[in-house]
């Protein structure tokens, strides 16, 4: 019985330790990576309700898209292809003095192997800039903007 209550005592203890690491330690900048890092990852997969819950309801875009619309455009792109990779470079996200909205500006190198294909081809590279906007179930990407933009 002695054992029992000391590994809950251990499991409230990490518990504890860990929301405290996470409010103190964990700015928003790493916060919006990882959400980034969560849409490379559903797109690359093929999560698509992943990919749901980090778009916010009123998401629009450069395209003319919403959130449905993104989502099966990101469906249709990938039945077309066997296997997604998205190489992302010069990442920067840029917080709001507020901590209330955020950019990620990147460029974004997508390899695809069509359906029946051997070989691996590079379908699309560009500029995105994402923004997000913080809400009580964290970042969600707002909007997209791309080709070509003027940065400062």
């Amino acid at each position: 019985m002695k054992w029992i209550l000391r590994v809950a005592m251990v499991g409230i203890a990490a518990f504890v330790l860990w929301q405290v690491w996470q409010r103190v330690f964990v700015t928003d900048e790493t916060r919006v990576k990882k959400q980034i890092a969560v849409m490379v990852n559903a797109v690359e997969k093929g999560k698509l309700l992943q990919l749901a819950d980090v778009v916010a309801a009123d998401y629009s875009d450069d395209f003319g898209m919403d959130k449905s619309m993104l989502l099966g455009g990101v469906s249709s792109f990938r039945a077309q292809y066997d296997a997604i990779f998205i190489h992302l470079s010069d990442l920067t996200v840029t917080v709001n003095p507020d901590h209330q909205k955020a950019q990620a500006v990147f460029i974004a190198k997508v390899l695809a192997k069509a359906k029946g294909s051997l070989s691996e081809s590079e379908v699309r590279a560009e500029r995105f800039r994402l923004y997000f906007r913080k809400n009580d179930a964290g970042w969600k990407l707002i909007r997209a903007e791309s080709p070509e933009l003027k940065f400062d």
